[in-house]
């Protein structure tokens, strides 16, 4: 099971099937979300003041996580390198079709 650290909580989250969390650092101090992504809902926010302790409660948490880096996966990037696991198709954004240059679904 993968877990938080102070090397890798700003490059990704940890994830399963259902649910995503990560550690998002504030002005002064550090948020831990916990989503449901296949629904969208935040199941669990709480604020800490300081990184070891936020690191703590994301890994206290009882999944089967895996960890997957978020960082530079958006979109024309999914699916390349590092940026193959769930946790790209959850963050890219709809993407144009190159051909009409329509919008995909999801788009506003």
């Amino acid at each position: 099971m993968a877990g938080l650290t102070r090397e890798n909580f700003e490059k990704g989250m940890l994830i399963d099937d259902e649910w995503m969390a990560g550690i998002s650092r504030e002005l002064d101090r550090f948020s831990v979300f916990v989503v449901d992504h296949r629904s969208g809902n935040l199941l669990a926010q709480q604020d800490f003041p300081e990184i070891d302790a936020a690191i703590a409660a994301v890994n206290q948490i009882p999944r089967s996580w895996k960890f997957e880096s978020a960082s530079g996966c958006s979109g024309e990037r999914c699916g390349e390198g590092k940026c193959k696991g769930e946790a790209c198709k959850i963050y890219s954004g709809p993407k144009k079709d190159p051909v009409a240059g329509a919008c995909g679904v999801g788009c506003p």
